[in-house]
């Protein structure tokens, strides 16, 4: 589906049906033709402005030497400790994983799992993953696994949090600069390094490329169906064709795209691609997405009226909760920090809660207006879901470094699991809900159609 770099292997297809091939958009299942994209840019749909594909130079090199960078970086960004925090006398310093154990220890066994596999599990299979899967590629070789491990490192994008961590650590370090003296380990710039590399992968990652080398194959009806259609579109670009209209399922997963003439409606299709099971709409996707919206909207409350966090100063325990602490830094004179945490704590959240409901009610009431602002809008939520994460993280990190004995100490209290829920809780909402469904009753008149050529835009501006 994109530009391939000169002497790369292609199994089972031909340059030509690479540059010149149809997509549909996991936006709004409209058809495009998606033609030979230059390196460094993208191209959009051009009814909801959904990013169909992207390319990169030398993707596959760049992901296995970011990749293989990231991994010798893991071990000591994970274990090795971050900072040694000094106070009278005492010392404390701790590590990424010595915070998920904290949790553990302190009976906080749901937030210690979210924070363990958020902060350590996925970002080693974000960079393990890319690392082999590239390997694999640039030696030929397709093992049976190779599929299912690039169709599962396609979840993994939102529930990586590493960069979310880097945040967490900041402010941790603004928020205590006041109170004892710093000293920076080599977990410290360790961690840097490994967030820098694993964004570097991700962004280099092209995985229309990666799906075409590991498989292209298509069978000969579906291919006449798809060639029948790019002469259609090729010949009316301003034309409105989705894939269900054409009989045609797109994968979620892998982006291929199947046709349903043949299929038995008893059976669930499966695609030939990633294997993933193949469905023109997500099953229940609206009560699914009701009840998690509805759930978190309930455990907002809890989660923002409970302390989050409690410090023993001297033996006398006081609790805060969330809008304590953000008053903390605006008495302090940390406006940009109160506004960061006011953000991703409260705002965030329910801002997607607010917007998946204005989304769920506007597709029950069937009205269409205003569907390409409520697409960037779900866009959006997409996108911000995980900084929420933040408040967890700034508190993994204090109850493990600040243990000062009688003089002071740092615990989780019980409105951090429920903030962990919302925040886990939202996320999935996004992720089960298809906004196909927005464009589903929507009959976009000719004159808001645009022409191919206008669909490209460049990723740096030009």
């Amino acid at each position: 589906m994109t530009s391939l770099p000169e002497n790369t292997a292609v199994p089972n297809t031909s340059q030509e049906e690479i540059e010149h091939t149809i997509a549909a958009c996991h936006g709004c299942d409209l058809l495009l033709v998606v033609p030979s994209i230059p390196d460094g840019h993208y191209l959009a749909c051009r009814r909801c402005g959904t990013i169909i594909s992207k390319t990169y130079q030398d993707s596959i090199n760049r992901v296995l030497i970011l990749g293989f960078t990231g991994l010798l970086l893991y071990l000591p960004a994970i274990l090795l400790p971050l900072m040694t925090l000094s106070s009278i006398g005492f010392n404390e310093s701790g590590s990424v994983l010595d915070s998920c154990i904290n949790f553990y220890r302190n009976g906080y066994y749901f937030v210690a799992v979210m924070v363990f596999f958020t902060a350590v599990v996925f970002p080693f299979l974000k960079l393990f993953l890319p690392f082999v899967i590239s390997l694999y590629v640039k030696l030929n070789r397709q093992p049976g696994w190779l599929k299912s491990a690039f169709r599962f490192l396609g979840h993994l994008e939102e529930w990586g949090m590493v960069e979310v961590y880097l945040l967490g650590i900041l402010i941790t370090l603004i928020k205590m600069s006041d109170m004892a003296s710093i000293d920076y380990n080599a977990g410290f710039f360790c961690f840097i390094a490994l967030v820098m590399i694993t964004m570097a992968t991700s962004v280099n990652l092209d995985r229309n490329l990666f799906w075409a080398l590991i498989d292209s194959s298509q069978d000969d009806k579906t291919r006449n169906r798809l060639n029948r259609i790019k002469d259609e579109l090729q010949q009316k670009p301003e034309h409105i064709l989705t894939a269900a209209q054409s009989g045609l399922i797109r994968c979620h997963d892998c982006g291929k795209l199947i046709s349903t003439e043949h299929n038995d409606p008893a059976t669930k299709p499966k695609c030939p691609r990633c294997h993933a099971s193949v469905h023109q709409r997500s099953k229940n996707s609206i009560p699914r997405t009701w009840a998690l919206v509805i759930t978190s909207f309930i455990l907002f409350i809890p989660a923002n009226t409970l302390p989050i966090m409690r410090v023993d100063f001297l033996g006398v325990p006081e609790s805060s909760t969330i809008l304590d602490g953000i008053q903390y830094f605006f008495n302090d004179g940390s406006y940009g920090i109160g506004l960061i945490i006011l953000a991703a704590s409260i705002l965030v959240p329910l801002f997607k809660i607010i917007g998946l409901i204005i989304i769920l009610l506007t597709i029950k009431s069937g009205k269409n207006h205003f569907l390409k602002q409520k697409a960037k809008m779900f866009r959006f939520i997409e996108f911000i879901g995980r900084w929420s994460m933040l408040d967890i993280f700034v508190i993994a990190l204090l109850t493990v470094m600040v243990d000062f004995g009688f003089l002071t100490s740092t615990h989780a209290a019980p409105g951090a699991t429920y903030f962990c829920i919302v925040v886990a809780a939202t996320m999935t909402a996004a992720i089960v809900f298809d906004p196909r469904i927005i464009w589903d009753r929507c009959e976009t008149p000719a004159k808001d159609a645009i022409s191919l050529r206008e669909t490209y835009a460049s990723t740096d501006g030009s």
